[in-house]
């Protein structure tokens, strides 16, 4: 081992390790990072899947069944046996990485858990109080509890475009991947359920137009690394009022990159000076025309790595485990792991949950630019791009992967990609139904006409 690799190893305390993590692939990476004497990682995804609650509803129901299952782990069932096969003793450290990272796993010794005071920032009852401790500009918003007339509550936030709404469970349940977030537009009846289950807060802000983008890094010991900032590509569904998060691109169109990683790098050393706070950190919100302004906060590091390999995500999984637990490696050798990490690979990956698809058919496909539409396409040399399709615990789950250099405008990916998901119902016979742009972005021009103000 070499380089990051090596620090990160030699910082990792003595003794077995048992990883719990979501996929296979990553499973098998942390083990040869590890050395398959020394670790045992255990794959949610191979869940035998009768033991699985089927359909699970939304990233936040499939993300409460993997805390549920975690949180059994001294429980007689698959999971404990798995990890009782390895550590029949219990005496090994357990390693439960991001997003997973349950507040409950049992009684072994948690290595890199994070402070419950952390994981509460994420709550949407308090993130507005986070950006104002920080410093950092954000919109007018408003707090209640439902059952109220959220038209009502609407209207003392709507700046002319509208109003978003997202929900959060009195109990603490997770809350992710867009789950609870509604949005209309002035003039129109809000699209929020009349009747939910259980007992919710809501928080309503203005509608803002403009680019989805991520800011985000991770706060070690002493410093703070920034990532290179990203878009988001969140979908609003027309026909129903929400919206279709499709994951996070790299994206050079991004048109301030040094002012939106200044940002993030001030947001990240008044964490770590202000709270306290270790480990990675990720700020979502919308580059409008007068600047960044802030959304959600996550306390972790999230799915913006998910193009890399998994034997790197093993590696800042490691560092961000390591930065909790305050044990550091170098900065730099940070900053050259984070490069690797979010490396342009030449495509861009989106994905979607689907509740239903035809049961027959391929579930591979190539496709190809006819302008701004996609069509199928058979021949590999001259597929602009590929929608693969597969089952999950969600129904079934669309992976699209579009070549960057050869997409029909440049800019950026949000306007692409509800073309992206259509092709999808048409082929597959999935729902994702009538998707937008991301609200102020069109394809009319490959670059928006104004430069964002980073305050």
């Amino acid at each position: 081992m070499t380089g990051p690799e090596k620090q990160l190893s030699d910082c990792l305390p003595y003794g077995e390790i048992l990883v719990i993590c979501s996929s296979r692939a990553e499973a098998t990476a942390w083990e040869e990072f590890l050395g398959r004497s020394r670790c045992r990682a255990i794959a949610l995804d191979g869940m035998p899947a009768g033991l699985r609650r089927v359909p699970v509803r939304g990233a936040s129901g499939l993300l409460a069944m993997h805390h549920h299952l975690i949180a059994q782990l001294d429980a007689p069932g698959w999971l404990t046996s798995q990890a009782d096969a390895f550590d029949p003793d219990r005496t090994s450290w357990l390693v439960v990485p991001d997003p997973l990272d349950p507040a409950r796993a049992g009684t072994r010794r948690r290595l890199g858990r994070r402070q419950p005071a952390f994981r509460f920032l994420e709550n949407k009852t308090v993130v507005d109080t986070l950006w104002d401790t920080l410093g950092v500009p954000r919109a007018r918003s408003f707090i209640s509890d439902l059952p109220h007339d959220v038209s009502v509550l609407g209207e003392w936030v709507d700046c002319g475009g509208g109003v978003v709404c997202s929900l959060q469970p009195v109990d603490g349940d997770p809350v992710t991947g867009g789950d609870g977030m509604w949005w209309w537009r002035p003039g129109e009846p809000p699209s929020v359920p009349r009747s939910l289950t259980g007992r919710h807060h809501v928080r309503l802000m203005p509608l803002l137009e403009g680019l989805p983008a991520r800011l985000h890094g991770l706060v070690l010991p002493h410093g703070v690394v920034t990532f290179p900032p990203m878009e988001i590509v969140t979908l609003p569904r027309l026909d129903r009022g929400a919206f279709l998060c499709a994951g996070t691109v790299p994206n050079a169109a991004l048109i301030d990159q040094v002012g939106l990683r200044e940002s993030a790098a001030r947001i990240g050393s008044a964490l770590q000076e202000r709270m306290g706070y270790r480990g990675g950190f990720s700020v979502d919100g919308i580059v409008t025309r007068d600047g960044f302004v802030p959304t959600d906060f996550n306390a972790r590091l999230t799915s913006a790595m998910a193009a890399a390999p998994p034997e790197l995500r093993v590696l800042l999984h490691t560092a961000n485990l390591l930065a909790r637990e305050g044990i550091g490696i170098t900065t730099e050798a940070v900053e050259t792991l984070a490069g690797d990490v979010f490396a342009d690979r030449g495509a861009y990956t989106l994905h979607g949950a689907a509740t239903r698809a035809r049961r027959d058919g391929n579930r591979r496909i190539g496709f190809r630019w006819e302008g701004l539409r996609p069509v199928t396409d058979a021949t590999s040399t001259t597929a602009d791009g590929q929608l693969t399709l597969r089952p999950s615990p969600r129904g079934w789950l669309l992976t699209a992967t579009l070549l960057a250099d050869r997409l029909p405008v440049r800019g950026h990916l949000g306007p692409l990609a509800p073309a992206v998901f259509r092709l999808s119902d048409e082929v597959f016979g999935t729902d994702f139904g009538d998707l937008g742009s991301p609200f102020g972005l069109d394809l009319s021009g490959a670059r928006p006409p104004w430069r964002p103000v980073i305050k």
